[in-house]
């Protein structure tokens, strides 16, 4: 009798792991999200990790996993591991028809994208004897743009050069942007007159436009740590100064471009032959509004250490590169006053104003002496 109750509860364990070998994944789904599209660097994120078991068969114990970059941290460092990657493994106990979420927070200390692009889940048999894993597409990723830094300082330069082409803006006007109606005056032309107009009010009014040119700042960042020291703090404050420019900038109504002397690729290094092609830099043509400032913080999130490097003085005299508009107003944003001082000079020219951002740091003396033509804003910076 006895041996008859073992056999049938070996054969009772046998069909059990047959069928849970087949069936233990159906109805099975998992989640990861980011609650933010963005934070800024120094902020938390949240995240959410939804399990879901659709079956009535009850799962008693489930790994779920995964891994993103090292960079990012949890604030619950309990059932992670950090090596090449941050690990994070969590074990459910899902019965059936059941869904369980977490909420986890993180730490983004540095900016950069953060992707997660799959999800592992484990369940073993009955005595753990086997073990079934399976790996689960998931698509979500997170923007940590640059760290919010002071630029009272460099806003005000840029308000003087910007006001002092106002006067040449108001010579010209663009026919198809309509203003305001006013009255007539000796000055301006026939083709001006507002014929409705003036019969309804009995004077001759005019009809005035919108000036043809708009307020453009370019910015030119130079994110090149070519020294036996590296800073890597005056390149991050470099990227930060650029990010929170274009956000000011963007907020009172101007066009704002960039480029960045970082490769658009990073599969070569730059070639040391001088008739090589040098590799195209990031770059972005000046306009406003809203698509245009998240084009910049993000190409400006996504910018590494690693990456190839377009010397400055390329970036400013490449046959390849187009000269900026004559109406916008450079600002230069590089550490390395050495390397870069005369192109900037050169680049500039007699007869424009520009504006070069200098951070370097605390424990260092800034001895830099430019041409009138560029207005120096020193910027000591304590490593973060």
């Amino acid at each position: 009798m006895i041996s008859l109750f073992f056999l049938g509860f070996l054969l009772l364990t046998a069909l059990w792991n047959l069928y849970y070998t087949k069936h233990w994944n159906a109805g099975l789904a998992v989640s990861l999200d980011f609650l933010q599209d963005y934070v800024y660097a120094g902020d938390q994120a949240g995240m959410t990790e939804q399990i879901e078991n659709r079956k009535k068969m009850m799962l008693p114990v489930l790994e779920a996993g995964f891994h993103m970059d090292k960079r990012l941290s949890f604030r619950d460092c309990e059932n992670t591991n950090v090596s090449d990657f941050i690990y994070k493994r969590d074990i459910f106990a899902l019965l059936g028809n059941q869904r369980i979420t977490r909420k986890l927070t993180l730490d983004c200390p540095k900016r950069g994208r953060y992707r997660i692009d799959s999800a592992d889940l484990t369940a073993f048999s009955m005595l753990h004897r086997q073990r079934f894993s399976i790996q689960y597409p998931v698509k979500t990723e997170l923007y940590v743009y640059a760290r919010r830094t002071n630029i009272s300082d460099i806003l005000v330069a840029c308000e003087r050069l910007t006001g002092s082409l106002q006067c040449a803006r108001r010579l010209y006007e663009d026919p198809f942007a309509f203003s305001s109606i006013r009255e007539y005056t000796v000055t301006d032309p026939m083709n001006t007159i507002n014929w409705k107009a003036s019969a309804r009010t009995g004077e001759l009014m005019v009809n005035t436009f919108e000036s043809t040119l708009t307020e453009r700042v370019m910015l030119y960042l130079d994110v090149e740590d070519s020294g036996i020291l590296k800073y890597e703090y005056l390149i991050e404050e470099s990227i930060s100064v650029a990010a929170c420019l274009a956000q000011k900038l963007i907020g009172k109504g101007m066009e704002v471009g960039i480029c960045v002397n970082t490769a658009l690729t990073d599969t070569e290094p730059v070639s040391s032959n001088a008739d090589a092609p040098l590799p195209q830099p990031v770059c972005l043509e000046p306009a406003g509004g809203k698509k245009q400032l998240t084009a910049i913080e993000q190409m400006l999130a996504e910018r590494r250490t690693g990456e190839k490097i377009i010397p400055f003085t390329k970036l400013l005299s490449g046959p390849d590169d187009p000269a900026p508009p004559e109406d916008a107003v450079i600002i230069f944003i590089s550490k390395n006053a050495a390397l870069n001082r005369q192109a900037m000079e050169t680049f500039t020219g007699r007869d424009r104003q520009a504006i070069w951002v200098l951070p370097y740091a605390r424990n260092e003396e800034c001895n830099v002496k430019t041409t009138e033509q560029i207005h120096l804003i020193p910027r000591e910076v304590t490593d973060y």
